[in-house]
C-alpha cells in the first residue's frame, strides 16, 4: 500500500466519524424537539392545571352564597387557570391540532346566556310591561326615576354574582374537553382521591366533638359530617360521585390497577365512601348510595367478565363488609342518628315549595333574575310560615331556576338534558372502547344523583359540585382530534 492510498484512507476515516458524529447530534435534536412537543409532555401541563383548579375548587368550593370570600377564591383560581392554559398552550405547538367540539360548547354559551340576557337594559315601554313590576314602578315614579331603562333582574348585582359563579364550572368543562384520554382518567382519580379526603375530614369532625375540628364554615354540621362542604346534602353528593370515580379510575386503568393488592384497596376505599355518606346524615344521600353502588357494579361486573378470580373474590369481599358494616353499625349513635330522620317529617320544604310556586306565578314567564330567589321569596312569604331564620334556597333547583328564569328554564334544561342523552348513548353504545363505556356510567351515575338531589335541595348552587358537573360535562365533549374516527378511540384510550 502507498502512502497515498493510506493518507486517502486516514481522510475517509476521519470524514466518516464526522459524518456520524454529525449524524447522532442531529438526531438527539429532532429527538429533543419531538420531546418537547409529544402529547405525553403537553398532557402534564394539561393535567397539572386542571387537577390543581379541580383541588382548590373541592375545597373551597362548598361554602355557598353565605361565604362569598371562598367563592371568590374559587373563581380567581379559575381565571388564574385560564391564563395559566392560554400561555401553556400558545408554547405547545401540537395543542392547536385538538378539534373544538362546537355542540358541546354551544350548550355551555346557552346557559351562560342566561344570566348574561337578564343584564341588559331595557326600555321603559317593555319592563314596565314585565310580571312582578308593578311596585317597582309606582316606587321609581316617586322619585321620577320610572322612565329610565332597566333590566329584566330585579337585582342585578345578584345576577352579576351569579354570572361570575359560572366561571369556575365552565373553566373545569373546557379543560377536561382538552385533555387527552390517559389524563382524562388520571383527572377523576384526582377527583376520588379528594372524595377519600372529604371523608377523611368528616371523621375528623364526628371525631372531635363539640370541639368542631375542621368546620370551616360557621354553622355548618349540626353534629354530622360535612367535609369540605357547608351543607352535609352537597357532602353526600361529593362522597357518591368520588366512589363511582374511584372505580372509573381503577376500571380505566389507574396507575396501580396491576398491583396485586389493587383490588382489595379500591374495596376498601368504595366501602369507606359509601359508608360516609351515612355519617352525613343526608337522607337523600343514603337513598342515592343506591344509584353509586348500581354503577360502580356495572363497571366491576364489566371487569368480573375479563379478569381472574382475585377481582370476583374482591367484588364477593367488598358486598361481606358492605353487608356487615350495615350490621353492626345499626346501632352506632352517629348512625342511628341519621336512621331516625327517615322517620322525622319535614315540614319546613313544602311550605317553601308553595310560596316558591306562588312567587314563580307572579313572575311568570320572564322569571325575576337569576340569583334573586332570597329578596323575592322574601315577599312571597306567607305570614304563618315565617320562621326567625330565613330561606336562602327554595330547596328544589327545578323550582329556583323557574322563578329566576322564568319559561326560558325549562328549555334550557330540556336541551341539556337531551345533549346529555345523546352523548351517554353514543358512550354507553360504543363498541370500540370499554373505556368509553365505563366513563359513559360515571357521567350517567353523577347526572342522576344531581338530578335526583335537586328534587329537595339545591347541589348546583355549590360551587365545588358545580365544577363537578363541568367536569362531568367536559368527559361528555369530543376532546380529542377527528370527532370519532377510529385513531380518535386510540387517543381516548390514552
Amino acid at each position: 500500500m502507498t502512502d497515498v492510498d493510506a493518507g486517502a484512507m486516514r481522510d475517509h476515516g476521519r470524514n466518516r466519524r464526522a459524518m456520524d458524529a454529525g449524524y447522532r447530534a442531529a438526531s438527539a435534536h429532532r429527538t429533543m424537539r419531538r420531546s418537547r412537543s409529544s402529547p405525553a409532555t403537553a398532557a402534564n401541563w394539561r393535567l397539572w392545571v386542571s387537577g390543581g383548579f379541580l383541588a382548590i375548587a373541592i375545597i373551597f368550593g362548598g361554602g355557598g352564597t353565605p361565604s362569598p370570600s371562598t367563592e371568590l377564591v374559587v373563581e380567581l383560581a379559575a381565571l388564574a387557570a385560564i391564563v395559566a392554559w392560554a400561555w401553556l398552550a400558545a408554547k405547545d405547538r401540537r395543542y392547536s391540532t385538538i378539534e373544538v367540539d362546537r355542540p358541546l360548547f354551544l350548550v355551555a354559551a346557552l346557559v351562560v346566556a342566561v344570566p348574561l340576557l337578564q343584564l341588559v337594559p331595557l326600555p321603559p315601554a317593555i319592563w314596565h310591561n314585565l310580571p312582578g313590576r308593578e311596585g317597582e314602578v309606582q316606587a321609581l315614579a316617586l322619585v321620577g326615576g320610572d322612565n329610565a331603562w332597566m333590566p329584566l333582574s330585579l337585582s342585578p348585582p345578584r345576577t352579576i354574582a351569579s354570572a361570575l359563579a359560572l366561571i369556575p364550572p365552565v373553566a373545569m368543562l373546557f379543560m377536561t374537553l382538552r385533555l387527552r384520554g390517559r389524563d382524562r382518567q388520571r383527572l377523576v382519580g384526582v377527583f376520588a382521591a379528594l372524595g377519600v379526603l372529604a371523608a377523611v375530614v368528616g371523621v375528623v369532625q364526628l371525631a372531635s366533638g363539640n370541639a368542631n375540628w375542621l368546620r370551616f364554615f360557621p354553622g355548618s354540621g349540626g353534629g354530622f359530617a360535612t367535609g369540605f362542604q357547608a351543607n352535609r346534602n352537597a357532602d353526600a353528593d361529593v362522597l357518591l360521585i368520588a366512589a363511582m370515580g374511584l372505580v372509573a379510575w381503577w376500571k380505566g386503568g389507574g396507575e396501580f390497577r396491576n398491583l396485586r393488592q389493587a383490588p382489595s384497596v379500591v374495596a376498601a376505599l368504595l366501602v369507606f365512601l359509601l359508608l360516609s355518606v351515612v355519617l352525613t346524615g343526608s337522607r337523600t344521600g343514603v337513598v342515592l348510595i343506591l344509584v353509586a353502588a348500581v354503577a360502580s357494579a356495572a363497571m366491576i361486573l364489566r371487569i368480573m367478565a375479563t379478569k381472574n378470580r382475585r377481582v370476583i373474590a374482591a367484588v364477593l369481599l367488598s358486598v361481606v363488609v358492605v353487608g356487615g358494616s350495615v350490621y353492626f353499625l345499626s346501632g352506632n349513635a352517629r348512625v342511628q342518628r341519621t336512621l331516625t330522620r327517615f322517620g322525622s317529617e319535614d315540614a319546613v320544604r313544602p311550605e317553601i315549595w308553595k310560596d316558591t310556586i306562588y312567587a314563580i306565578g307572579q313572575y311568570w314567564p320572564a322569571g325575576s333574575g337569576v340569583g334573586t330567589f332570597q329578596p323575592v321569596f322574601a315577599a312571597a312569604e306567607r305570614l304563618e310560615f315565617v320562621r326567625p331564620d330565613f330561606s336562602n334556597r327554595a330547596h328544589n333547583d327545578y323550582l329556583e331556576f323557574a322563578l329566576e328564569a322564568g319559561i326560558v328554564a325549562p328549555v334550557v334544561l330540556l336541551v341539556v338534558v337531551i345533549f346529555a342523552a345523546v352523548r351517554l348513548k353514543r358512550l354507553l353504545s360504543g363498541a370500540d372502547s370499554g373505556k368509553q363505556r365505563t366513563v359513559g356510567i360515571l357521567v350517567l351515575g353523577a347526572f342522576l344523583v344531581l338530578l335526583f338531589h335537586s328534587l329537595v335541595d339545591y347541589p348546583e348552587r355549590s360551587l365545588s359540585l358545580a365544577v363537578v358537573s363541568g367536569m362531568m360535562g367536559g368527559l361528555l365533549g369530543r376532546g380529542w382530534s377527528g370527532g370519532g374516527r377510529r385513531s380518535d378511540l386510540r387517543e381516548l384510550e390514552g
